[in-house]
């Protein structure tokens, strides 16, 4: 580690999955078996950790990921992508000879707004313990494990690396995603709930709390607080966001914005409430701004890599 480095500090450290996202403009229906459509595609940072790091650059905060991609040219495509839009990232080469290659989804949109993907985990599937240098999670204010699903190779470490940032003073951030690979297990499912004591904001929607949990709505997320969790974070597409504790339970309205790059969008709201935490705003504040910073996303073709910016947000924060 260089001197500068080991100086430097950070707004953000997220730890977890990159991707390379290869999504679609929304499309009605997808096509039958042997049918084809044309339909336009759009190429960028995926994972979500990749898209939360991304955002929480794009807000202005000082960002760092750690990562892990393969040596070829997807991946250092990717890592160029990031330096561009501000996210130091410290990153190891996978050594398997099978994982060289960054994980690749393939996202379907619909007019709806919802989406299908097909996912390869690629080297994430590679991240390891020896892959975290734990000094800069000495250095941050907010700690975010995103991806826990995609990052199997991180399970043994994931207790450690939270209890090591709380200890510092850190909040704790953690977002598991969907149960593609695993499914929702008993052993899957423990895998979450050994870290929820070490997890100050668990990030979540409402499948993936029920299939945690096995209870739906507030009786999920109270069965989740009951297992150690300081915050329940719950992305609830169009009807908005809500924050459960075990002294309050509130719900925030989506903006009404027309539905255009889905993909991504839970990550970037969850930069989103990063952001407003780091800025003291109060419950109904972060909220509101996450949910502006979805809708900023959301409502944009993603030409390239565009993250919203303080601008954006607050355009509709304020509206």
């Amino acid at each position: 580690m260089t001197a500068k480095q080991n100086a430097e500090r950070y707004d953000v450290v997220v730890i977890g999955d990159v991707f390379c996202d290869i999504t679609t403009m929304p499309i009605a229906d997808y096509p039958g078996r042997d049918k084809q459509i044309g339909c336009e595609f759009m190429l960028k940072i995926g994972g979500q950790a990749g898209n939360c790091a991304a955002t929480c650059a794009s807000l202005d905060l000082k960002t760092a990921l750690i990562c892990k991609v393969g040596n070829d040219m997807l991946s250092q495509w990717l890592l160029s992508e990031f330096k561009k839009v501000g996210v130091d990232c410290f990153v190891r080469i996978t050594e398997k000879e099978e994982l060289q290659r960054p994980g690749i989804t393939v996202s379907i949109a619909f007019e709806d707004g919802g989406r299908s993907m097909l996912s390869d985990r690629g080297a994430n599937a590679n991240l390891r313990e020896e892959d975290v240098n734990f000094e800069f999670l000495r250095k941050a204010r907010f700690v975010m494990r995103a991806g826990h699903w995609n990052t199997e190779g991180l399970f043994p470490a994931n207790k450690k690396i939270l209890e090591f940032a709380k200890s510092t003073g850190a909040y704790t951030g953690v977002d598991i995603g969907w149960s593609a690979y695993l499914g929702w297990t008993t052993h899957a499912r423990r895998t979450v709930f050994d870290l929820l004591p070490s997890t100050d904001f668990l990030f979540v929607n409402e499948a993936e709390m029920q299939g945690l949990s096995k209870k739906k709505g507030k009786s999920g997320a109270r069965d989740l607080l009951d297992k150690g969790c300081k915050n329940v974070i719950v992305h609830r597409g169009a009807h908005g966001s809500a924050w459960i504790t075990n002294e309050f339970g509130i719900n925030s309205s989506a903006f009404n914005v027309e539905p255009i790059s889905p993909t991504g969008v839970g990550d970037v709201f969850n930069a989103g409430f990063i952001y407003a935490v780091l800025e003291g705003k109060e419950v109904e504040g972060c909220l509101r701004f996450a949910n502006a910073c979805a809708a900023a996303y959301i409502s944009t073709k993603r030409r390239g890599n565009v993250f919203p910016t303080i601008t954006e947000v607050e355009n509709l924060y304020y509206k």
